[in-house]
């Protein structure tokens, strides 16, 4: 099967934004490359030479030889090391220049994650599960970041039907810093009737 060939004019316009972003995000079902500069977000329509799957395809591939200088985007064999936290911390801006779920993954695993790349994976792929894994960082909890993703994971706690995810979000948002007095209230209050968010205060605050 011949692999397609980005058009002429998104080749151009793709040249053009990943020279001048910081992350990016590929919108499947509109067919649209997002970008993030400083200057807010960029986008590119695109407009496919064939099947869409094999034209999003040729666009990863672009992509990756421009952050990576290889087409094989973020490699297979490296997908175990995602939740280990072993990529390595010079190539993780690279990585959110990808616009592959699996590398923004390794980004929010990674220890070398910073309060800036957690602001560019936040915009990459804004989920409960990267604040999760984001606010088990440090360097991220204590940063600008932290308030921010604590204050998603409150306003989707009501929307979490695991038990493990609603402790492991309220241990979380009760670090140091994250939430106020009010919103710690009235999680306090929820556990009243749903145990799992007292068991969120109890890890948190063991000795309280």
């Amino acid at each position: 099967m011949a692999v397609l060939e980005l058009s002429s004019e998104d080749s151009l316009r793709l040249n053009v934004l990943v020279m001048n972003v910081e992350a990016v995000r590929i919108d499947e079902r509109n067919m649209t490359v997002y970008g993030l500069s400083t200057r807010g977000e960029a986008k590119v329509p695109l407009n496919p030479t064939g099947r869409d799957e094999q034209y999003l395809k040729a666009v990863r591939e672009f992509l990756s030889t421009a952050a990576l200088g290889s087409p094989s985007g973020y490699p297979v064999h490296l997908n175990r090391w995602t939740r280990m936290g072993q990529a390595r911390d010079t190539n993780l801006a690279k990585l959110l220049m990808l616009g592959e779920p699996e590398a923004i993954t390794a980004v929010v695993c990674a220890p070398g994650l910073t309060d800036d790349l957690a602001r560019r994976a936040w915009w990459a792929d804004p989920s409960s599960e990267n604040a999760r894994r984001m606010l088990a960082s440090e360097c991220v909890m204590q940063g600008a970041m932290g308030p921010i993703l604590a204050e998603h994971l409150v306003e989707h706690l009501p929307f979490e039907t695991e038990a493990r995810l609603i402790i492991e979000s309220v241990r979380l948002v009760l670090q140091p810093g994250l939430v106020s007095d009010a919103v710690r209230l009235k999680l306090w209050e929820k556990g009243a009737a749903q145990g799992s968010y007292r068991i969120g205060f109890l890890q948190a605050e063991p000795d309280s």
